[in-house]
């Protein structure tokens, strides 16, 4: 069995990005089963919540989570996997570490393009060695699809379940009419996504384990006094390098009129780092968590949380936080990305109710002035955190599905 894990693409020169963006326009219409060597690029890195920058610690442990339960239905069952340290920890066998193709953005795709193919390759030479009964791929449609499609090709015999569709709701449709020459059965996040996939593949509606309340719990402890306000910049050094210094700016307006202690919900390898921007910065009234019961105990108690999309939203929502989105990249890759993007909105819950429940604040409108203006709508008003809390509640519930981790690995054993 293999875990596919996080996959995100990067870039070379503009001559070779405009015929890559040429080519995957023409290609989006008409893609075959043989474009193994067509590195196209993902979704994932624009729309961003859709568990784009999902393989954080809590979803490495979600999965580390199916495994356990996989040895429990069968003791014999042997797995080899692409993981972080949270698939390590279960002594699972490891191709390579999902960190060597945790690439961020459009430019960076392009630039590993040989080493993204030479880690397809391998992938793929490990798995018909190992010769599994299934392979589990979970998201990272430009990797997972060319290495299930070479797999398939060589042995059609071993059995294949993705988890995560590709988001053809919001970008190249025609993708869905492919996906059952390499996979067997798709398991969805979204009940929306069946409409997209009913008559093309076998496909079944799990929910977004991400809420599968029998194993993450939530830290109830809450005061009365909302005396935090969250900030989430992201895990990666360029999403680091991006929202911390906005946010930082966005801490001085703040600290002119109110009085909050800011909490910075990161990894321990960030953590340093996080520090030292905050610290040059003159800001002392702020702390910075990097245990998961931690972050959950000051989110929860935070009176308005402003994070970049990605998965960490979630975690928000889990935790009944009003919240504002933000999101900014390059020019080059906003222009570039922009007509191919098919939704009006970055976060999932967002696109799932087809209206802004959660404020967004994208691109040219994610900068101090702005976030602060809207913040201060939310500290000044109690009311709208707790409008916006039950809205996106009711959202949240439509991708709620009790024991989703059980029902996956159900379909990943039987």
């Amino acid at each position: 069995m293999l875990d596919i894990q996080t996959f995100k693409n990067k870039g070379t020169t503009l001559e070779d990005m405009g015929n890559k963006i040429k080519q995957i326009q023409e290609d989006s219409e008409n893609e075959s089963e043989n474009s193994d060597d067509d590195i196209s690029i993902p979704k994932k890195d624009i729309l961003h919540d859709t568990f784009g920058d999902k393989w954080n610690d809590v979803n490495q442990k979600q999965y580390g989570f199916i495994i356990k339960k996989l040895k429990e239905k069968s003791l014999d069952i042997k797995i080899l996997a692409i993981g972080g340290e949270n698939i390590k920890s279960e002594k699972i066998d490891c191709i390579f570490d999902i960190k060597d193709i945790a690439y961020m953005g459009f430019i960076d795709v392009l630039k590993n393009l040989f080493s993204i193919k030479e880690k397809i390759n391998l992938t793929v030479k490990k798995i018909l060695e190992f010769n599994p009964n299934v392979i589990f791929s979970v998201d990272s449609p430009d990797f997972s699809y060319r290495v299930l499609n070479k797999v398939k090709n060589i042995n059609n015999k071993i059995r294949t379940v993705h988890l995560v569709a590709p988001q053809v709701w919001a970008w190249r449709e025609n993708r869905k009419k492919i996906l059952y020459k390499f996979i067997d059965h798709l398991l969805l996040l979204f009940p929306f996504e069946k409409k997209y996939f009913e008559g093309l593949i076998r496909n079944s509606f799990v929910g977004h384990p991400f809420f599968d309340f029998s194993v993450f719990k939530i830290n109830k402890l809450e005061e009365k006094n909302k005396k935090y306000f969250t900030l989430c910049p992201g895990s990666r050094n360029s999403e680091l390098k991006t929202f911390m210094p906005i946010f930082i700016d966005v801490i001085k307006k703040i600290n002119l009129n109110y009085n909050f202690i800011f909490h910075i919900p990161t990894s321990e390898n960030n953590k340093n780092l996080i520090n030292n921007y905050l610290q040059k910065s003159k800001i002392d009234n702020f702390v910075i968590t990097t245990d998961e019961i931690e972050k959950n105990f000051y989110i929860k108690n935070s009176i308005l949380t402003i994070s970049k999309s990605g998965t960490i939203t979630l975690d928000i929502c889990k935790n009944q936080c009003p919240l504002i989105v933000v999101y900014k990249t390059s020019w080059l890759n906003y222009l570039l990305i922009k007509p191919f993007i098919n939704t009006k909105f970055g976060n999932i819950l967002n696109i799932i109710a087809q209206k802004e429940v959660i404020p967004e604040l994208i691109q040219g409108k994610c900068n101090a002035d702005e976030i602060y203006k809207k913040t201060k709508e939310f500290i000044d008003n109690d009311l709208l955190g707790k409008k916006l809390v039950t809205e996106y509640t009711k959202v949240l519930e439509t991708i709620i599905v009790p024991d989703s981790l059980e029902k996956i690995s159900n379909y990943v054993i039987e």
